[in-house]
């Protein structure tokens, strides 16, 4: 990390000699403002009760934060292109196509798309995506994670495909699978998107992306009821259940910081990022979601301990799953991958732990985490796909 950080101050030095000072100097910059950060955020929830601390240390954090940013900005995203950060191997042989999936390890939306994919067993790679640069997606007028490419052969001319939002990535994929003569190219143009201006902020809209789309020849007998149902429940999981996990995960300072430590251990980031790039995300991250969390309890009217409109959630789940194994029947559907997906990202959590602990949801969630891992979906390719000149075929799962 010391050489990036030097290089753009190199052009100032009058003498070679002054060089390895220079970077040394940088380099102790920087990680002292980490460690400034993390004694800020610390005082700040060891002595709660003291608010003078606790302005004096978010203000520091928040300038450390700015600071420091200029420099690891620079230095990374200059070094960071779209490394792959893990091969998931599947079960599934797709022909002449490669998936990659740009992401956050415990982003819930991002969650929700890796079950996806594991469930049917699609082979794919993941980039973990620097929080702070995003320059592994600056390829995309879309600066959201997560975001699926497909890059492929059709037989003539190669070609690249990107998919946008977690709930069209995975209503591509099940369409993908149900329908199997139709290629990602048809699918990708029944899902458009509808990019607005509003402001400052580009806002995206994708109106089908609840929908499962088939051509003629359907492998889903599923009647308009149960499909029905199924985007109601996925809905209910991006406007309900999404909106429960942040007040919970992050609910003090000190399981803010827990839950960071952890993502960091879960995601690798000592792996794929510069350690002072790690320490600000988990740091200046602690205090960023912290106080996202308390914004989004206001905003959707989470209970004051956020505890109970998590369980009263899960109570909602549970109740319409009544005597049904999923929600799809004695197998996942999306509704039931989404659910899960949510849950997920926070697992390792105290706040998982907890509703682990006390729910009856427990169940459910390990029932469908070993269909899951096991990558059950892959039944319903068990007939070789027209576009898919490669695959030698999956026999069905019992």
């Amino acid at each position: 990390m010391a050489a990036p950080l030097a290089r753009t101050q190199l052009s100032k030095l009058k003498s070679i000699s002054q060089i390895p000072c220079q970077i040394n100097r940088i380099r102790n910059q920087t990680l002292s403002l980490n460690r400034l950060c993390q004694r800020s955020i610390f005082t700040s929830f060891v002595r709660p009760k003291t608010a003078t601390k606790w302005k004096i240390g978010a203000g520091v954090a928040f300038v450390s934060s700015v600071f420091a940013t200029k420099f690891i900005t620079k230095s990374d995203a200059a070094s960071e292109e779209r490394p792959v950060s893990r091969h998931v191997k599947g079960i599934l042989d797709i022909g002449d196509q490669k998936f990659t999936l740009y992401q956050f390890q415990s982003c819930p939306y991002c969650c929700k798309v890796r079950a996806t994919l594991d469930f049917f067993g699609f082979p794919y790679d993941v980039v973990e995506v620097n929080s702070i640069t995003k320059s592994q997606i600056k390829f995309s007028d879309y600066k959201k994670v997560p975001i699926l490419v497909v890059d492929g052969n059709d037989g003539e001319n190669d070609f690249t495909l990107q998919f946008s939002d977690s709930s069209v990535i995975m209503s591509v994929l099940a369409s993908y699978v149900y329908d199997q003569t139709t290629t990602l190219q048809t699918i990708q143009t029944y899902y458009p998107g509808m990019k607005e201006k509003r402001g400052r902020k580009t806002v995206w809209d994708f109106p089908n992306k609840y929908f499962l789309m088939y051509g003629d020849n359907i492998a889903d007998s599923r009647s308009e009821k149960e499909r029905s149902s199924e985007r109601q429940w996925r809905k209910w999981v991006d406007d309900i259940l999404m909106h429960t996990i942040s007040p919970n995960v992050y609910r003090t300072l000190g399981e803010s910081l827990e839950a960071f430590r952890h993502f960091s251990d879960w995601g690798e980031w000592d792996k794929h990022f510069s350690t002072p790039t790690r320490l600000f995300v988990v740091y200046v991250g602690t205090l960023a979601m912290y106080i996202i969390g308390r914004v989004v309890k206001k905003r959707y009217n989470i209970k004051d301990n956020p505890r109970e409109s998590l369980y009263e959630a899960c109570d909602a789940w549970m109740a319409e799953l009544g005597d049904q194994s999923f929600l799809g029947g004695t197998k996942p559907n999306m509704a039931d991958l989404s659910v899960y997906g949510a849950l997920h990202s926070f697992n390792g959590c105290e706040a998982f732990n907890d509703l682990m602990s006390f729910h009856a949801i427990r169940g459910w969630y390990d029932n469908i985490e070993a269909i899951i891992n096991t990558h059950e979906g892959a039944s319903q390719l068990g007939q070789k796909p027209a576009h898919h000149p490669n695959y030698i075929g999956y026999p069905h799962c019992n």
